[in-house]
């Protein structure tokens, strides 16, 4: 009989994809997922069982647990706006809620999708595991680091689990950094902000690899693995890139970084002022995420695991790219 997954946030970037693969490697595959979701009849028609249920609520998780083998927690509010509550509820109260229930249901192992973010990428140089975490006051990166230690917390307790912290992820489907460039380039808003910021990227296939093997490798259990491709790329280069193939000119302006996070800073409280919900054109996490100067180093996933990037920066941006070209412009938009 093969072995049972569950796969929370799998109706997201990241976790349909782990449901893809899941399913291809002969697992029987379980989906938590809200009501009413969209992409639910695609998930099911893939051959995943799906599991109506909020992460917020600890019964709605204890189900899904219940008989899994492995467990993947992707689901997050992954976005850079959004109400401290809700941060609060799903990032740490859900990952709280995904842990007791591993925990209790005896799990052979508890893989976490955590972030880089939570570490300073902004102020050091070199990124490892070693690094401590660093907490800024942003929403999305605070309470990912709160709910890193909750899965610490629980190893500690006999849970089998392991964390990834991915860098940038792109690929097919990614609706947030590959569509919300490409639409700012379109449009001309896009400008510079940090000179020669790195931009650390995974493409999803080989982040997918990493995660299977923070699953099922026996040196994972109780440790933490950085994902990135490991290429030497600039914003500016990043741009460049993505403004020939969508036949844009590249951003050229550059203002400085600590103009630009005081513009960031008065969109944000205009739009928390006026009582918006929508998100700001610029927030201070997005000025941060996009200043990062550390190289990250992923030598530990290489050397502990065997993981090697299967995709190339050029075949995974081609790749990207002629799915991005096959929508409409108008949904180049972070959703």
């Amino acid at each position: 009989m093969s072995k049972v997954v569950l796969v929370t946030g799998a109706s997201g970037f990241i976790g349909s994809h782990l449901v893809r693969r899941s399913l291809g490697d002969g697992y029987q595959v379980r989906a938590l997922v809200r009501k009413g979701n969209a992409r639910n009849w695609m998930l099911q028609q893939l051959g995943a069982e799906i599991v109506e249920g909020d992460i917020r609520d600890p019964r709605a998780v204890a189900r899904a647990v219940k008989g899994c083998d492995l467990v993947f927690h992707a689901a997050a509010l992954t976005s850079d706006w959004g109400t401290p509550q809700d941060f609060a509820d799903i990032n740490v109260g859900g990952t709280r809620n995904v842990a007791i229930a591993s925990l209790e249901s005896g799990v052979k192992r508890l893989v976490y999708v955590s972030s880089f973010e939570v570490f300073d990428h902004v102020g050091l140089e070199r990124l490892d595991e070693s690094m401590p975490f660093s907490l800024r006051g942003q929403l999305y990166p605070d309470t990912k680091i709160r709910a890193t230690k909750v899965v610490r917390e629980f190893a500690a307790k006999g849970l089998s689990a392991s964390v990834v912290y991915p860098v940038w992820v792109y690929g097919p489907d990614d609706r947030t950094l590959f569509p919300l460039l490409a639409d700012g380039i379109r449009k001309g808003q896009l400008f510079y902000w940090a000179f020669h910021a790195r931009m650390s990227l995974v493409y999803i296939d080989n982040l997918v690899d990493l995660l299977m093997l923070a699953a099922t490798h026996p040196a994972a259990a109780g440790e933490a693995f950085l994902g990135c491709d490991g290429y030497d790329l600039t914003f500016e280069g990043f741009c460049r890139r993505l403004a020939s193939g969508i036949g844009s000119p590249p951003p050229f302006i550059y203002l400085p970084y600590g103009l630009t996070l005081l513009i960031a800073a008065m969109m944000e409280g205009y739009a928390h002022i006026s009582g918006s919900e929508k998100r700001p054109l610029l927030t201070s996490q997005a000025v941060n995420l996009l200043s990062s100067r550390a190289l990250i180093d992923s030598s530990k996933a290489r050397n502990l695991l065997g993981w090697q990037p299967k995709v190339s920066l050029d075949d995974g941006f081609r790749r990207t790219l002629d799915w991005l070209m096959g929508i409409d412009p108008s949904e180049w938009k972070a959703k």
